[in-house]
């Protein structure tokens, strides 16, 4: 409202009218935001996936073997930088957050890794019970965990920036 509007201008008449002009530019925003964090979420794959397979080549260089093992180690390592990079992107371009970065980085941690937890069992249950490779199984347990990251995140790492 500028200072020459009389107070009141442009404002919904009725509650049912402040809803009906709320609710679209709150459902965009919200889809904006799930469209962004699904975009530095498909970074962090790539990020996840570039160490993923860059520690199992170095695996093979420096044992002259591969196992479940690397498999693990690989998946750790993924998971450690993809957290990072997705954390800085999120919080700078997702949420446009402006809150204290230790807060919010020890909840997106919290996040991740009971996001990790349950991507662990998936990875597990795809890799050994399924007889996926690694990083078809790796691909799914990320996909899973995705939509429950997501939600945690918006509404309690990033929640006063939402």
């Amino acid at each position: 409202m500028s200072e020459r509007e009389p107070l009141g201008a442009g404002e919904p008449t009725s509650t049912g009218e402040a809803l009906r002009q709320a609710q679209p530019m709150s459902l965009r925003m919200h889809l904006l935001q799930f469209i962004k964090f699904s975009m530095v979420g498909g970074s962090g794959v790539l990020v996840n996936l570039a160490f993923f397979n860059a520690t199992l080549i170095a695996w093979q260089i420096s044992t002259g073997h591969m196992g479940l093992t690397a498999d693990y180690v690989a998946n750790g390592l993924g998971f450690i930088v993809s957290v990072c990079t997705n954390y800085y992107l999120n919080r700078r371009w997702t949420f446009r957050s402006r809150g204290r970065v230790a807060t919010e980085f020890s909840k997106f941690v919290t996040v991740s890794v009971a996001a990790y937890v349950v991507n662990l069992g998936i990875f597990t249950l795809a890799h050994t019970h399924f007889a996926l490779r690694g990083n078809l199984s790796q691909l799914i347990a990320i996909a899973s965990v995705m939509p429950v990251n997501y939600v945690a995140n918006k509404f309690w790492s990033f929640r006063s920036t939402t």
